[in-house]
């Protein structure tokens, strides 16, 4: 096997992107089996740091050589880190894939250390989708298990993650708690790389309480020690934080000059995610100097590299069909190749030739047949999906028209109606009261009070009547119908609110601007219902074909529950789906959310 192991290890010599994976790399291959694997994987975060697709084509050739052992801890211990740098990627579900592999390895295996690494990372994982319970759920179990094997770096990770989760609960004391007795650990056991985590989060966690000053030490001290590292990804994830810092303190230049940095380290080590986070910060900084030419810059920066990231994805999955497709091939050409030599022998064999010919002809004809039934099958089932998509689009987009038809009839029978009538009588009675009041002194006060009522009165049938069709949508626009609906929805609850539009001229489709209203509508509501804000920003602009709205809050973040199954959010959904548009909610429980809608634009 050793031999073996070796002719493998040198036939698959890499060539990686940077230097440093390269030498690293023959210091591997100069070893053991079991002490080659394991030191790629002891270094991958070395490896990961300085170029994230040297670190995860490190990772799957450390597991290829485990599987070739059949060294089934090696083969966890590789899908543990893969989980983790695609984690950091930015790819959950392919790193909860590889988390799940990882505990069944060590959990048939017992190894109890190893189980309490995983439940670190299912952790990670449980708390980016808000599942909060679930995470200190898996953090119990890791320090339980951690503790019972000894292991420090272990428990001290349990505890960061810990004080992430009760950090993103709002919690903050409690979380810097348990980053301090992690702190301890990483002291005593010398873990530079657990350290600097450690000092990250303890300055986001004051950034929290606004006490700024404390933030920015923490940060430097974790640059310092990711420095000493060689860790540019970390570092660039430093400046990003820090950028972020400044720009909360009005500190704007300073925030644009760390964030350019940040986006040339990310650039180096193809952190695109991390870009975009840069750009997304540079934009907002240079919106609150005034400069709404860059801040547009880097906000289509940030767009782009969101929609290469999601690019990326279907790329990743094409390169997978591709080599199911070659597997299929070779397959192909393996059973070509074994026909040619059953030809061969049918020909030595005159007297089975003609009964294998017939059999071969009747098979294919046969395969033929099922292969052309199938086909049908499938098409007509895959017509009847299509037909029956069509149908409930049409019956959604029928619904909603309905509802836009009846609202304007509605809201003409107020205004023509009853709008009318509520004036006439207005008149009439004011009128009266006049003549009354000299006559009826004591009584005169409740007249008034009376007349004040009747004016209530037909000022909300008349607000009735525009919220149902806004007149002002019909006449000038949707830019216009927006600025209307914010100042009445939002002047008399205290939030403050900015609405900016650019590259946006002349009128949409009516069903375009009817729908998209409908939406900020909506949108808006829910803020001042349910977030507890206290600023709301809008932005409405073109960018390559697609319209897109930004409407964002401070507030207390979305529920994701209430997005899948909430009444208004499916609304939203169907109402953009009649009108080829989409809606995305990014939310943290300190920053408020933030609504991106895209409808493309056709012609």
């Amino acid at each position: 096997m050793t031999g073996l192991f070796c002719l493998v290890f040198v036939s698959n010599s890499k060539a990686f992107r940077t230097s440093f994976a390269d030498s690293l790399w023959k210091e591997a291959s100069g070893r053991g089996e079991v002490e080659s694997v394991e030191f790629m994987l002891d270094n991958f975060y070395a490896v990961f740091s300085r170029n994230m697709q040297d670190g995860i084509e490190w990772l799957e050739t450390a597991r290829s050589y485990a599987r070739i052992m059949k060294n089934k801890h090696m083969e966890g211990r590789s899908e543990l880190c893969l989980g983790t740098v695609w984690y950091l990627h930015g790819d959950y579900k392919k790193a909860i894939a590889h988390y799940q592999i990882a505990l069944d390895i060590f959990e048939a295996e017992e190894a109890h250390a190893w189980i309490g690494r995983t439940c670190n990372e299912l952790s990670v994982y449980s708390r980016k989708q808000r599942q909060y319970k679930k995470a200190l759920e898996y953090l119990d179990r890791s320090y339980d298990e951690c503790i019972g094997a000894k292991d420090l770096n272990c428990v001290e990770t349990s505890l960061n993650n810990r004080g992430v989760v009760y950090e993103m609960m709002g919690e903050y004391d409690v979380a810097i708690t348990y980053y301090r007795r992690a702190e301890k650990i990483a002291l005593k056991t010398d873990n530079k790389l657990g350290l600097s985590y450690i000092y990250n989060n303890l300055a986001e966690a004051q950034r929290l309480k606004k006490d700024y000053d404390s933030s920015a030490w923490f940060i430097d001290q974790s640059s310092r020690i990711r420095t000493e590292m060689g860790d540019m990804q970390g570092l660039a994830m430093n400046w990003v934080n820090k950028g972020d810092l400044f720009i909360e303190q009005g500190a704007f230049d300073r925030a644009l000059a760390l964030l350019d940095t940040a986006i040339t380290m990310a650039t180096n080590v193809g952190y695109t995610d991390l870009q975009r986070q840069a750009h997304e910060l540079a934009s907002k900084a240079y919106k609150n100097k005034g400069d709404l030419e860059k801040s547009f810059y880097h906000l289509e920066r940030s767009y782009f590299l969101k929609d290469s990231l999601l690019n990326s994805e279907k790329i990743r999955s094409l390169s997978e069909m591709e080599v199911k497709y070659e597997t299929e091939k070779e397959k192909i050409a393996h059973l070509e190749e074994k026909q040619k030599r059953t030809l061969a022998e049918l020909k030595l064999s005159q007297r089975n030739k003609w009964i294998y010919g017939i059999s071969g002809v009747l098979l294919t004809v046969v395969f033929l047949a099922l292969f052309i039934l199938q086909y049908r099958a499938r098409k007509a089932q895959a017509d009847k999906d299509a037909a029956i998509l069509a149908e409930q689009e049409k019956g959604i987009e029928a619904v909603f028209e309905a509802t836009e038809v009846e609202r304007q009839r509605i809201a003409k029978d107020l205004h023509d109606g009853v709008g009318q009538q509520m004036s006439g009588l207005k008149m009439a009675w004011s009128n009266l009261s006049v003549s009354l009041s000299s006559k009826m002194g004591n009584e005169a006060r409740q007249l008034n009070e009376l007349t004040k009522i009747l004016d209530e009165t037909a000022s909300e049938i008349r607000d009735i009547s525009h919220q149902m069709m806004p007149k002002v949508l019909e006449e000038c626009g949707l830019v216009d119908a927006i600025h209307e609906m914010l100042d009445k929805a939002l002047k008399l609850t205290g939030l403050q609110y900015e609405f900016e539009h650019f590259n946006f001229e002349g009128r949409l489709d009516r069903k375009i601007e009817l729908s998209l209203y409908r939406v900020t509508q909506e949108l808006v509501n829910n803020v001042i219902k349910h977030s507890g804000a206290t600023r709301l920003n809008l932005q409405l602009f073109k960018n390559q074909g697609f319209l897109i709205l930004v409407v964002e809050d401070n507030g207390r973040g979305i529920d994701q529950d209430a997005v899948v199954s909430g009444h208004g959010f499916m609304n939203i959904r169907s109402r953009l789906t009649t009108v080829n548009g989409k809606v995305n909610y990014e939310a943290s429980p300190n920053a408020g959310t933030t609504a991106t809608v895209r409808i493309k634009l056709i012609g």
